[in-house]
């Protein structure tokens, strides 16, 4: 006999992130897997929920280009919240990021700097 899976019951709200019982979501909840607390919100609201649930489950690994470049575009998102979170896992993905646009910055005064002098 086989092992049965230990799944959790219920559906997944892709707004809040949680594993909800059947009688938390209404009858298109379902489907759209946004449970009832959920579908009362206002659209920027589960649209920052939904921003936040993918910060924090975002994966700590070598990144795609579309992934680098969603990132980026939260980095300076309207909500502060999530353009904070954005910018905390861009710095943990990439930890020398700042230091080379400085290092770029710096190089480039230096050249200009000695362009004018000649």
């Amino acid at each position: 006999m086989s092992k049965k899976k230990k799944r959790p019951h219920g559906h997944y709200c892709k707004i809040c992130g949680e594993h909800k019982a059947n009688e938390k979501f209404s009858g298109k909840g379902h489907a759209a897997h946004i449970c009832k607390a959920c579908s009362r919100l206002s659209a920027a609201e589960k649209a920052a929920a939904m921003d936040m649930n993918r910060l924090m489950d975002f994966p700590m690994r070598r990144l795609t280009d579309s992934e680098k470049k969603w990132l980026k575009a939260k980095m300076h998102d309207q909500c502060p919240e999530v353009a904070d979170t954005a910018r905390e896992v861009f710095n943990v993905c990439f930890p020398h990021a700042e230091r080379n646009a400085m290092k770029k910055q710096f190089v480039s005064a230096v050249q200009g700097h000695l362009r004018q002098t000649r």
